[in-house]
Parts: C-alpha cells; sequence; structure tokens
C-alpha cells in the first residue's frame, strides 16, 4: 500500500490527472491525493478478495498481490501517444496471459506446501519467499511506463501553473538539460507572471527561438493550459484569423490592448531569433531610455543588457559602452556584467578546439545570451543526435 500510494501520488499522478481529463472532455479533475489513497484502497480491497478465495499458504502469500500490481500497471501505463490515441495495446493479450499464469502458481503453491509444516520451521522461511515476489512485483510495475522525464516536467509544471504557484512551475527540471518546446513555453509563461521573464531567459535551455515563448498553432485538445491562456496574459486572445505568432505580436503592439508583459514577450522573442537590428531599434519603445533617467539602460533585465553589449562596436562593448554606428546610446555602470562579458571573449580566443570551446563557454557562460547567440545552434543539433 505504501508503494502504491507514493507511487501513484509523486511519480504517476501528473499522468493520471491529464489522462482524466483528456478522457472526460475536461468535465472532471483529478486530485493527486484524494485520487491516489482511493485507487491504493480499491487495489488493497482487491487483494483481500483475492486472497480469500485462493487460501494461498503464507509461504506464498503475496502472491495474492499479482491482480492489483497488474490492475496498477495497465493503469499507469499512459504516454502522450496513448492521450492521443486511446489504446490499451498489448495488454488485451497479456492481462489475461498473467491472470491464467497467477491461477497455475498458485495451484502450483497449494501443491508444493500440501505436506508443508509452517509450525516447525522458522518464521525467516515464510518471510523471504513473500519479500522476493513483493519486490519483483514492485520492480516490473514501476519499469513498465515509457514516459520520458521531459512530460513529466511537462505536466508537473503545468499543474503547478494551474494551481498559481509560477514560482515552483518554473523550478521543474531546472536541472535537466534536456527540454521541449511545450516546457519551455511553460516555464517561460510561470517567468513572465513572476516579472522575471527578461532577467532570467536564459537560465534555461533555449532550442525552440521564439516558438519557445509562444506558438500559436499550439492547440492540442488534451492541454490543461494552451497557448490560449498565454494569449490572455498577454492581453487578448487569438483569432482563428492570425496565423503566425510575430503577426500576433504586431496586431497586439499596434493595439491599446498590450501591456508591459506583451513587449516583453515581443522583446524576448526578437532575441531569441537573433535579430538584433530590431531589437535596439524596438527597445526604446517599451522601456523608458531617455538621457534624463539617470542609469536607464543599468536598470534593463539582465538578456536586454547583454544583448545590447554586442549589438554595437565590439571594442568598445569591452569597455562598457554601447555604440551603434558613430552613436554612443550608453556606458554601463555595472562594472560586474562588462567584466564578465570581457572574460567570455577571451575564453573564445583562448581556446583553438570548436567543441572544447562550445563545452568551456557553456560551462562558465551558458546562462548569458551572448552564448546563445554564438552557440544555441550548435547545442540544439547536438540535443537532437542524442
Amino acid at each position: 500500500m505504501l508503494f502504491t500510494f507514493c507511487y501513484l501520488y509523486f511519480l504517476q499522478g501528473d499522468i493520471l490527472a491529464e489522462a482524466q481529463y483528456v478522457y472526460s472532455n475536461g468535465l472532471t479533475t483529478y486530485n493527486l491525493l484524494v485520487g491516489s489513497l482511493i485507487i491504493t484502497v480499491t487495489l488493497q480491497v482487491i487483494q483481500w478478495i483475492v486472497a480469500l478465495l485462493s487460501r494461498l499458504p503464507s509461504r506464498w502469500h503475496a502472491l495474492t498481490y499479482i491482480p492489483s500490481m497488474l490492475l496498477l500497471a495497465i493503469l499507469t501505463d499512459v504516454n502522450k501517444s496513448v492521450l492521443q490515441h486511446f489504446t490499451f495495446g498489448a495488454w488485451l493479450w497479456v492481462a489475461p496471459l498473467i491472470l491464467i499464469l497467477y491461477i497455475i502458481l498458485a495451484i502450483v503453491a497449494h501443491r508444493v506446501d500440501a505436506h508443508y509444516n509452517s509450525a516447525s520451521q522458522p518464521f525467516k522461511s515464510q518471510l523471504y519467499p513473500n519479500y522476493i515476489i513483493l519486490f519483483i512485483l514492485i520492480l516490473l510495475v514501476g519499469g513498465i511506463p515509457h514516459t520520458s522525464d521531459v512530460y513529466h516536467y511537462e505536466l508537473k509544471a503545468e499543474r503547478l501553473i494551474l494551481q498559481g504557484d509560477y514560482e515552483a512551475a518554473s523550478q521543474v527540471g531546472e536541472n535537466s538539460f534536456r527540454t521541449s518546446a511545450r516546457l519551455t513555453q511553460l516555464r517561460m509563461y510561470a517567468l513572465s507572471q513572476q516579472g522575471q521573464l527578461a532577467e532570467r531567459l536564459f537560465d534555461y535551455p533555449q532550442h525552440y527561438g521564439s516558438q519557445g515563448l509562444l506558438d500559436i498553432a499550439d492547440t492540442l485538445p488534451l492541454y490543461r493550459f494552451s497557448a490560449r491562456h498565454i494569449c490572455a496574459h498577454l492581453g487578448a486572445y487569438c483569432g482563428t484569423s492570425i496565423h503566425s505568432t510575430q503577426q500576433y505580436y504586431q496586431l497586439m503592439l499596434s493595439d491599446s490592448l498590450w501591456n508591459q508583459h506583451t513587449a516583453d514577450y515581443y522583446l524576448c522573442s526578437l532575441l531569441l531569433d537573433k535579430r538584433l537590428q530590431e531589437f535596439q531599434r524596438q527597445l526604446p519603445r517599451y522601456y523608458n531610455l531617455a538621457d534624463s533617467l539617470p542609469n536607464a539602460y543599468d536598470r534593463l533585465p539582465k538578456a536586454y543588457r547583454e544583448a545590447l553589449l554586442i549589438v554595437g562596436d565590439r571594442d568598445q562593448a569591452l569597455n562598457g559602452k554601447v555604440v551603434i554606428g558613430h552613436h554612443t546610446l550608453a556606458t554601463f555602470s555595472d562594472q560586474d556584467l562588462v567584466q564578465q562579458y570581457r572574460e567570455y571573449c577571451q575564453t573564445k580566443a583562448d581556446i583553438a578546439d570548436p567543441t572544447q570551446r562550445i563545452n568551456q563557454t557553456h560551462r562558465h557562460f551558458g546562462h548569458t545570451y551572448w552564448w546563445y547567440y554564438d552557440y544555441s545552434h550548435l547545442a540544439k543539433g547536438e540535443l537532437e543526435k542524442k
């Protein structure tokens, strides 16, 4: 019972929640705690009934858990493919076969123990067979699902966002280099809700360009949280006549519906697509960079400050100056940022081997826009190969 509850609550709860949402067409929701308790108790009742009917000797009592464990395995063998196209798959013939084998095992166990006097044997001789059987059953049940870790991250982040816990949602799978377009969208939305999108944009792997922020074409019905929710956050739903995310941004920003979240999504999309000239031109429209405002450029979010250092003259940038053409736009007073940029450029220049250069710079500067601009296309290629 302890294994079943922990397995359902901590590992498979989000999968079951998604399955219930899809199969009920969104009419019902799944509560992790209540669902885990109900399923655990139900499976235990089934085990009691099986034990009562089979009356197996105590040395083989753990065999009575096979039907319950079989049901648990079938229930949790769910992945994205099964959600999109429901099927029992191989269980249609595997489950009956296992039940037949169980009946055969029960008969054999009765005959083997027909002349076994348990009272005269050490108690451990009855415990060990049960421990071994339960251990094997747990391994088999836990090894059956073939759901990727990234899909688990997606579902967990989705659940936390729906619960309004944006900080926890942004931390899901944060130590993993693996990601997906949907997981990236969920993380970026969670950051935006905290007002941290442009500040922490490159704290996460970015392999999908601007589609990692918003993809209005990504509208599969199995999502409890979709691009529609992101559009609502940005100020307005996306109409059916809008066929690209950039078109949506342009329409939003030309109207009065946009907010600061919309502006950051648009500016960050330009950075992710490496459209630096357009970014530099659009930035003053959404941030006050007037000379009368002291340290205006230093107040910009981290991703914007890093991008400005590589949009202009490189030699001037090493001195902390943003120079476009013959015009000095700003001089950063944040010397830590400028020094980090110098170190990044120096590290690139010192390492001749391309692979070593990518790995070394990623180790120290992987969370900067500079590394993303230079090497993200190579990193994505390596990820796809793996």
